[in-house]
């Protein structure tokens, strides 16, 4: 029956043509690691998920220009940064914001974590991010949908092919993490502040709490207003993604570079 036979033939390609959503991790490894340099390309291969290295290449390819300045610090950076002139201005700096916002809300206190977020720790999250994860989705079904990119070994274009597609795709919305290497706190440029009553977090950094806690609560302009008194070292906060306890540090008040950009 010419029914039967159709649904044979399709079953047969179904088998031997999987959807990119399963396709080899290291075909998409290869191509996108042709047009980026080191640590990326070592990052990339340390994100197993297609779709998760996908979006990170994304991220990677639009911050090429700066990619290197912006690239989170080594152990060794770390290490040398610990103890330094500048952690130590930092700490003062929060510390004022800090007793300022106390004086100011009788009761609760400020909390900041100020340690630099390793590579290891962001790519730790971004594999294991359900932002990151539905953002990464939505692009590799558009690129399993795009009829005019051949994702396969035999393709010889490939590796350009997908450095254009991405420049020309999105995913809307974005994830609320920056791709690894590229967060701010990698450099500590960036200070996440969160909010204790009696020791108990109310307003913790956390997406869920941006409307119910951090708005309906007030404290995102309390926060700000602590920052605003203490002087311009610190700006923000970020806009996208939503986060009203995250803000830029520059105590030179300088441009730096360092301005986070969505994958």
């Amino acid at each position: 029956m010419p029914i039967r036979r159709s649904l044979l033939l399709f079953a047969i390609l179904v088998a031997i043509s999987p959807p990119l959503g399963a396709a080899d991790a290291a075909l998409l490894q290869q191509a996108l690691a042709q047009n980026l340099t080191e640590p990326a390309v070592s990052t990339l291969a340390a994100i197993p998920d297609p779709g998760r290295k996908l979006l990170a290449a994304h991220s990677y390819y639009r911050s090429q220009a700066s990619l290197e300045k912006r690239w989170s610090w080594s152990e060794a950076q770390i290490k040398a940064y610990e103890g330094s002139a500048e952690q130590k201005q930092l700490l003062a700096d929060i510390k004022r914001i800090s007793e300022h916002f106390s004086s100011a809300n009788p009761g609760y206190s400020l909390y900041a974590n100020t340690k630099v977020r390793s590579l290891d720790k962001q790519i730790a999250s971004w594999n294991e991010n359900a932002s990151v994860g539905t953002a990464s989705a939505k692009l590799m079904a558009a690129l399993d949908a795009d009829a005019n990119l051949k994702v396969d070994s035999g393709n010889p274009k490939l590796p350009q092919q997908l450095k254009t597609w991405l420049g020309a795709h999105t995913p809307t919305p974005g994830p609320n993490l920056a791709a690894p290497g590229l967060s701010a706190h990698g450099q500590m440029h960036a200070i996440d502040f969160q909010i204790s009553q009696n020791g108990t977090l109310i307003a913790p950094a956390d997406s869920a709490k941006v409307q119910t806690v951090w708005r309906a609560q007030g404290w995102d302009a309390k926060l700000n207003a602590s920052i605003k008194a203490v002087g311009p070292a610190f700006e923000g906060p970020l806009s996208s993604p939503d986060e009203p306890w995250h803000y830029s540090y520059s105590p030179s008040h300088e441009e730096t570079g360092h301005v986070e950009i969505a994958p």
